[in-house]
């Protein structure tokens, strides 16, 4: 049972590590606003037949939220993806992670649940890391770095969302939502 759990981690975090080199290697053939749309639109299609039904309690606050979550996974798309142009895949990959230290943060600021000790600890060994992955001798970023980190931050927005308005609405309609939004968008 441990063994196939770690393997599960281990597979899972090859195929979002991958996921990196694949989009930047598309980036070639398909711009990353077309690149987003098809993604989206495809996966916001599947889902919807999928759970169609659990789709017939839509309402204007489940819709609101929805749009709100659209609204932040496509910036963070956007803003990752565009980035991938000007950086690699391996510190795309890197600086996009910041938000697993940004979300208990914004958890305090937003929901007043105050982190952990270690999450500050945590928090500058990020922002070391980051520093030494990213900054060049004289202490720039290229642009793409910089995309990448604030596609990071609009993640972390995101998961906090996502925290509390499944609390209130049905994860799944939330999840078909914001990627229906995410491809509208992108379309746009």
């Amino acid at each position: 049972r441990q063994f196939l759990a770690i393997s599960g981690f281990t597979v899972t975090a090859m195929i979002w590590g991958f996921a990196f080199v694949v989009v930047k290697n598309s980036l070639d053939a398909i711009g990353p606003t077309y690149l987003l749309a098809f993604r989206f639109t495809i996966a916001s299609l599947v889902l919807a037949i999928i759970f169609h039904k659990r789709l017939k309690n839509l309402n204007k606050p489940v819709l609101l939220e929805g749009a709100v979550l659209g609204g932040c996974l496509f910036i963070a798309y956007l803003l990752q993806t565009v980035g991938l142009q000007y950086t690699t895949a391996g510190k795309n990959a890197f600086l996009t992670t910041i938000y697993v230290v940004l979300v208990p943060f914004l958890h305090w600021m937003l929901n007043r649940k105050r982190p952990k000790g270690r999450c500050i600890g945590a928090a500058f060994l990020a922002v070391i890391g980051i520093g030494l992955l990213s900054l060049k001798g004289d202490l720039t970023m290229n642009l793409g770095d910089v995309m990448t980190l604030f596609c990071g931050i609009s993640f972390a927005f995101h998961m906090v969302y996502i925290d509390k308005y499944t609390e209130k609405h049905d994860p799944v309609t939330l999840t078909v939502l914001q990627l229906s939004v995410v491809a509208v968008l992108s379309w746009i």
